[in-house]
């Protein structure tokens, strides 16, 4: 396996840990410290990889940025989480 393809790899299994952390946070929700501080944790190791990415040229930050803002356009059409 090379560089590319372990990066990559390894911010699949990242994401699928997130994924997880928030199934947990739904389903016992986040009761205690410790819920919350595991989410983060695997948060903050995407947002690692995210960087890897970036650092390695597999990613923009222009083009990063671009994305996010239109996800904040389409939430606003479509979803309540941005409703102030």
């Amino acid at each position: 396996m090379n560089k590319k393809e372990e990066l990559l790899v390894i911010l699949m299994e990242e994401c699928a840990e997130v994924q997880q952390e928030a199934s947990k946070l739904i389903r016992f929700g986040s009761d205690t410290w410790a819920d919350v501080l595991q989410f983060e944790k695997e948060i903050g190791d995407l947002l690692c990889m995210i960087d890897l990415c970036h650092k390695q040229g597999l990613i923009s930050e222009d083009a990063i940025i671009q994305a996010a803002e239109a996800k904040y356009e389409k939430l606003k059409k479509w979803s309540n989480l941005l409703d102030d």
